[in-house]
């Protein structure tokens, strides 16, 4: 398969802005092997509206991508178009035709509400996004009656008449069975993923291992390793980026790797190197956050400082008084310390490991070690990050301070619901949202007793967490 590479990803010299470029709009790139022509995208939303969505508004509250109303007056496309934040329409240069490609900002940026006031924050990781089932819908319009050149192709030149896009002539055809075969393929490799995925597919989670684990040829374990979209606000002070630290390289390649899972080739990556350096420039600094949005007790906060200076900073480091960090020692806590749910750090076979080790695939730019724990995250910024935990198993700072034996396993929250400033999380709900069954494996809701074995005085402590 030929290489499209789009003007906008030649980057001559590695900043910052490009890194913010890439992060919250571009993504990585290989068009071809990342993207969809946007005259099929259309194409496919118009044939199948009851699997995918009939516009781009109601495909994003289907599958929980932030949206952008469209503005036909913009000088942006991809405002023009209403596509979702972290959906980017590239320019292929050997046909002229636009692809949809995503970005980081797709799964790691969320639009947060409370009483009174929301933001949009670009790094924070997306609560409500449900990732695999958008891959899934595509692999299932692939067994849907209408799935042809003829009727698609047909269908893709009304679309980019009525939206105004390029679809030459010459190349449609070709563009349209070429679409179709990938889609085809891309089903057919992810068959077992899917199915994998399909029964829990919790809103804000990834099976991040079992994704690896078909681009590895790897075995995967009995039970998914289901974990959270992390914050990417602790970047700078990491020395690996995984929930329990196995994976070992350079931070500027880690950074790029989830896109190799997504499709994009190693030969892209190597031809573009500037990438994953500008990617981890913008990561070392990224753009400022929302202070909590409520009144905070100083003299409070004061207290819990102290305390958590004293039973929490060996673990989560010590923080500014505007939440930068001072110290932080990345470091894996062995499980039986932490009592927490396995499935996540146990995803990862020895086939796995001795796939994910293999020269072939990885030309040695990176390592991969079988963890024994989890990584305590940074906590910058933490009042905006529930649900809390690898597997987003907390739904509230205050759960997470309740005693493990006390914390009730079944319940429901509202993920797009107003942010509860009270218990500092997602807002529990009686009826409808997502139920989170602590029984099942990979969402145990036990472990890290630390915070509540403060008894009364974690209420101090999650008022002082509130100031970072």
């Amino acid at each position: 398969m030929p290489i499209s590479d789009p003007h906008e990803y030649a980057i001559d010299r590695i900043s910052r802005d490009a890194g913010e470029r890439i992060f919250t709009r571009t993504g990585i790139g290989d068009p071809y092997r990342t993207g969809i022509p946007y005259p099929m995208f259309l194409a496919l939303m118009c044939a199948y509206p009851d699997v995918l969505a009939p516009d781009t508004q109601q495909l994003a509250a289907r599958f929980g991508f932030v949206a952008r109303a469209a503005d036909p007056e913009s000088d942006d496309a991809d405002v023009r178009a209403g596509l979702p934040l972290g959906m980017h329409l590239t320019t292929d240069p050997i046909t002229g035709v636009p692809f949809v490609v995503t970005s980081c900002a797709l799964c790691h940026s969320e639009r947060l509400h409370w009483r009174g006031g929301e933001a949009t924050v670009v790094g924070l990781g997306n609560k409500r996004i449900r990732v695999h089932a958008y891959d899934a819908a595509f692999a299932d319009v692939t067994k849907r009656a209408g799935f042809s050149v003829e009727h698609l192709g047909r269908l893709a030149a009304d679309e980019a008449a009525a939206h105004h896009v390029a679809w030459p002539e010459q190349y449609r055809d070709a563009i349209a069975a070429a679409t179709l075969d990938a889609l085809r393929t891309r089903a057919a490799d992810r068959r077992e993923l899917h199915a994998r995925t399909a029964a829990a597919n919790p809103p804000g989670r990834v099976a991040v291992i079992e994704s690896f684990a078909f681009v590895l040829h790897a075995e995967m374990a009995p039970d998914v390793g289901w974990a959270k979209i992390p914050d990417v606000i602790g970047f700078a002070e990491r020395t690996t980026l995984s929930w329990d630290g196995s994976q070992q390289g350079s931070l500027d390649l880690l950074a790029v790797e989830a896109d190799v899972a997504n499709g994009v080739r190693v030969a892209w990556l190597e031809q573009h190197p500037f990438q994953g350096a500008s990617l981890g420039a913008f990561l070392r600094q990224p753009a400022a956050r929302p202070r909590f949005p409520a009144p905070i007790d100083r003299a409070l906060a004061d207290r819990g400082r102290v305390l958590f200076a004293d039973s929490c900073a060996h673990c989560h480091g010590t923080y500014a008084p505007d939440g930068h960090v001072q110290s932080y020692d990345e470091q894996i806590v062995p499980l039986e310390d932490l009592g927490v749910d396995p499935a996540r750090m146990m995803a990862a076979t020895a086939s796995f490991e001795r796939a994910a080790n293999d020269p072939a695939l990885t030309r040695g730019y990176t390592k991969f070690q079988r963890s024994t724990g989890y990584v305590p995250p940074v906590l910058t910024n933490v009042w905006a990050r529930a649900p809390y935990g690898h597997a987003g198993q907390w739904p509230s700072l205050a759960f997470l301070a309740t005693p493990p034996a006390e914390r009730p396993t079944r319940f429901a929250i509202d993920p797009a619901g107003l942010y509860d400033l009270t218990t500092v999380g997602v807002p529990l709900v009686t009826t409808g949202g997502y139920v989170h069954d602590g029984t099942r494996p990979g969402f145990s809701v036990a472990g890290h007793p630390f915070l509540a074995d403060l008894g009364p005085d974690a209420r101090a402590v999650i008022e002082y967490l509130k100031t970072l």
